[in-house]
């Protein structure tokens, strides 16, 4: 049985893929204008941090902070504009609370920039707790935020799962021992298959099934 449910956030439960996307491609205008990558390589940047990402195209510690710096301006700018959840986020953990089953997030982002974002799309106040990237030393697909997040809620393995929209959440839930939940709606969905996770739903309202 089921009694934690964690969930990655970007792509996951708020819609920031484009937003990531489009911001990485005027990052790498503004840094690197002469070169060219495809809509492929932009969507193998989902799912890792920003410094690791970063850290591919230059050897300066320099330019990788002041790139993630003028990465997160834009990125806040347009996520300002109009961020969304998707569709029964809300309806979905409402649902889950009225369960008794408690309710995390597990995010590459800092935390307060998460916390921040879940209060833009009105999801902060059904949040339990977050484990962000300053919480832990290696990030997914290693599994030490997920094993974070099991101490944070004193949850055991076999009745935890956790729902992502990447590759490297898959992996990582695994490596932690825990149930994984891959949503359809993925950039990556094909990645994200071929590690064989736990469960696969269409929308964030199926996971009312698997309780």
């Amino acid at each position: 049985m089921i009694k934690t449910v964690l969930f990655d956030l970007d792509g996951t439960l708020i819609q920031t893929t484009k937003i990531i996307i489009d911001t990485f491609k005027i990052t790498f205008k503004k840094y690197f204008p002469h070169l060219s990558l495809t809509d492929e390589e932009y969507t193998n940047f989902l799912g890792h941090t920003l410094f690791i990402t970063f850290g591919y195209y230059t050897d300066s510690p320099e330019k990788v902070d002041e790139m993630v710096k003028f990465y997160r301006e834009v990125s806040e700018e347009m996520i300002e504009k109009g961020l969304q959840s998707y569709p029964g986020a809300r309806e979905t953990i409402e649902f889950l609370k009225r369960k008794k089953i408690r309710v995390g997030v597990v995010t590459s982002k800092m935390r307060h920039v998460a916390l921040h974002h879940l209060s833009l799309v009105g999801l902060d106040d059904l949040i339990e707790g977050i484990i962000g990237y300053e919480d832990v030393k290696e990030h997914k697909p290693a599994p030490e935020p997920i094993e974070k997040a099991l101490l944070l809620f004193g949850a055991k393995k076999e009745q935890t799962v956790y729902v992502g929209d990447h590759e490297n959440d898959i992996v990582a839930a695994k490596k932690a021992g825990i149930l994984t939940c891959a949503v359809t709606y993925s950039e990556r969905l094909g990645q994200m298959l071929s590690y064989q996770p736990d469960f696969v739903i269409d929308e964030l309202a199926n996971i009312k099934d698997l309780i």
